[in-house]
C-alpha cells in the first residue's frame, strides 16, 4: 500500500466526516422548524374548535 492508497482512504474518511457533520447541522436546523410549524398548526386547530364551540352555544 503506497501513499496514493493512503491518501485516497484519508480523503474518503474526511469526506464521510464532513458529510456526517453537515447532515447533523442540517437536521438540527430543519427538525425544530418543522416542529414549530406543527405546533402552530395544532394551535390554530384548537383555536378554531374553541371558536366553533362558543359560537354553537349561543
Amino acid at each position: 500500500m503506497g501513499r496514493k492508497h493512503l491518501r485516497r482512504r484519508t480523503k474518503k474518511k474526511i469526506g464521510l466526516i464532513t458529510l456526517s457533520i453537515g447532515a447533523g447541522l442540517l437536521l438540527t436546523v430543519i427538525i425544530p422548524i418543522w416542529g414549530w410549524i406543527i405546533a402552530g398548526g395544532a394551535a390554530f386547530i384548537y383555536c378554531g374548535w374553541t371558536l366553533i364551540g362558543k359560537h354553537n352555544k349561543h
